[in-house]
């Protein structure tokens, strides 16, 4: 499963908001019995991520896979 998460805030406020996002996240994951990794990059590059594995202390991202994908209209920023 691969998810995007497109927000119309500053990239000043993504990067506060992105550690929010990941513990949000992480709540709804964590008590179910599965492997995952998540990762929030903001538009300034930061990353923040959190992984659970039963195998592995680290789980690695899987890489894009090619194929048809939900393209959605980018959100142009103004500034005023």
């Amino acid at each position: 499963m691969d998810i995007h998460f497109v927000s119309t805030l500053t990239p000043e406020d993504e990067d506060r908001y992105a550690p929010m996002v990941l513990a949000a996240v992480k709540a709804i994951l964590e008590p179910m019995p599965i492997s995952y990794a998540v990762r929030v990059l903001t538009v300034n590059g930061l990353s923040v991520q959190h992984t659970k594995s039963d195998q592995a202390e680290e789980m690695p991202v899987a890489p894009r896979r090619s194929g048809p994908r939900l393209v959605t209209p980018a959100v142009s920023r103004s500034s005023a």
